[in-house]
């Protein structure tokens, strides 16, 4: 004799909740998630596109970030990109080694170290810049201009939060 299974499906709503069902919704709702995800992936895109250049994304960003400075001391720097000093310091001395920054003490205040770009850095930076925007490009093109706008806004209005809860 010969016995046939029949399974019925509850609906979504009759389904008992598990920690890993809980889990798995709070993962894909995550801003926090979600973000690091994004990033990781959109690090990754630019990272390929600027290996050309002979720069990691970071590296690229730290060097803009220094050439853009209006505040060259790296207390300064790390303010801006929100890393703390340390962390700033190690990003810096992996830019020293490789001979596209120089770091030096600040003459009225020994404490502070001012950061800028060798002529090596520069003209680095200047031959990578092209094949950012190249890189830039085509991830905005994969990504949509619609969420490519979002990144930014978002990032603008929470830099200007963070600005506002500082006052």
């Amino acid at each position: 004799m010969y016995m046939r299974t029949i399974t019925l499906m509850a609906a979504p709503s009759q389904l008992p909740r598990t920690l890993r069902s809980d889990a798995t919704e709070a993962l894909a709702v995550d801003l926090g998630w979600c973000a690091r995800m994004a990033a990781r992936r959109i690090t990754g895109e630019m990272d390929k596109g600027l290996a050309a250049a002979g720069l990691t994304s970071a590296q690229f960003d730290l060097l803009c970030l220094i050439a853009s400075a209006p505040d060259d001391t790296l207390g300064g720097l790390a303010e801006r990109a929100g890393l703390n000093q340390s962390t700033m310091s190690r990003n810096v001395d992996m830019l020293v080694s490789a001979g596209l920054v120089e770091v030096a003490m600040v003459e009225d205040d020994r404490r502070r170290r001012a950061v800028w770009l060798t002529e090596t850095g520069a003209r680095r930076l200047a031959a990578a810049l092209p094949v950012w925007r190249a890189a830039h490009q085509a991830l905005a093109a994969k990504l949509g201009s619609v969420i490519s706008r979002n990144f930014v806004d978002a990032s603008v209005v929470l830099d200007a939060a963070e600005a506002a809860g500082r006052r």
